[in-house]
């Protein structure tokens, strides 16, 4: 069966998904962002923390790609989070010309003192959504960034 014809008439916010994407957004990073600041955390520091929590010892240009920012504004923060002993900068031993990025202990329980929380927010947020509505949603998201990229087609 083929796909109804896509149209170029616009039929308001309600159905625009830019807009319903950033209404959800910041909604989400309202409250988010509340208990970061309190934390002492930006949303950048709690990124690096979440990945390399995940995964440690990734480069700079991977760190950079997986929390969406450009290399020089992560550069600033890895320094600001040096400087508070979540983490450390290392030459990688098999390539000197490549910044490896790890966790230190204080970095990791930072995150894990902040996670309960998040969490909680998460969980508002998903509220009512069942296992299946909340694969598919994080399917359309993901086709939703890949098309934007022109990774989707």
């Amino acid at each position: 069966m083929a796909s109804p014809p896509l149209t170029d008439a616009y039929t308001g916010h309600d159905t625009f998904i830019p807009y319903l994407l950033n209404r959800s957004t910041s909604a989400l990073n309202a409250d988010f962002q509340t208990l970061l600041r309190s934390h002492e955390l930006t949303l950048l520091h709690w990124r690096v923390l979440a990945f390399l929590n995940e995964t440690d010892g990734l480069g700079v240009s991977t760190l950079a790609q997986y929390t969406d920012v450009d290399q020089t504004t992560l550069s600033r923060a890895l320094v600001v989070m040096e400087n508070a002993g979540h983490l450390s900068r290392q030459s990688d031993p098999l390539d000197q010309r490549r910044v490896l990025i790890h966790l230190h202990e204080q970095g990791r329980q930072h995150f894990l003192r902040v996670l309960p929380a998040a969490l909680d927010i998460h969980h508002r947020a998903i509220q009512g959504f069942s296992a299946e509505e909340l694969a598919q949603l994080r399917q359309f998201l993901n086709r939703i960034r890949a098309n934007i990229n022109g990774d989707g087609r």
